[in-house]
């Protein structure tokens, strides 16, 4: 459920800012999208922290389900990698922009659109990592704690 909820506050953040600043395709670059999204749900499918967030997720929608600290301990551990991998992918794309700026440095006219868009891969990496999966690791993290108080 806070896989859920956090996705939709990142994606009602977006658009409000999107609408404030006057710029919404400004924000929105599909290849930065793509270049985190997919690489991130592979990652998902073939890893074991994928699967441990798929039954999360599962077992989210059901009533009265307890976890026990094994299982808070593993899906802490798992949104923990994957964080890192989004925060990597994200810094990946961001040099590959800045490589892809810095090819064009005699043309400036191609130099700001390029960096704005590694930018941009950097902060939809920040994005889905802190409102979505940060907020699940740390829920984690404070159930394991109250249970280690018990």
């Amino acid at each position: 459920m806070l896989l859920i909820f956090g996705f939709l506050f990142m994606i009602f953040m977006f658009v409000s800012l999107s609408i404030l600043s006057q710029m919404f395709t400004f924000f929105l670059d599909i290849s930065s999208i793509l270049l985190i999204f997919i690489p991130l749900l592979f990652f998902m499918i073939v890893s074991k922290s994928g699967r441990i967030i798929g039954k999360y997720i599962v077992v989210s929608f059901k009533k009265n389900h307890t976890y026990t600290k094994i299982e808070l301990t593993a899906i802490s551990l798992s949104v923990k990698n994957i964080i890192r991998f989004i925060l990597a992918l994200g810094g990946f794309g961001f040099l590959f922009g800045l490589i892809a700026s810095l090819a064009h440095l005699g043309t400036l006219d191609r130099f700001g659109p390029n960096l704005a868009i590694s930018l941009i891969t950097l902060a939809y990496s920040i994005m889905i990592s802190f409102f979505v999966f940060f907020p699940l690791q740390a829920w984690a993290e404070n159930k394991i704690n109250s249970i280690n108080d018990h």
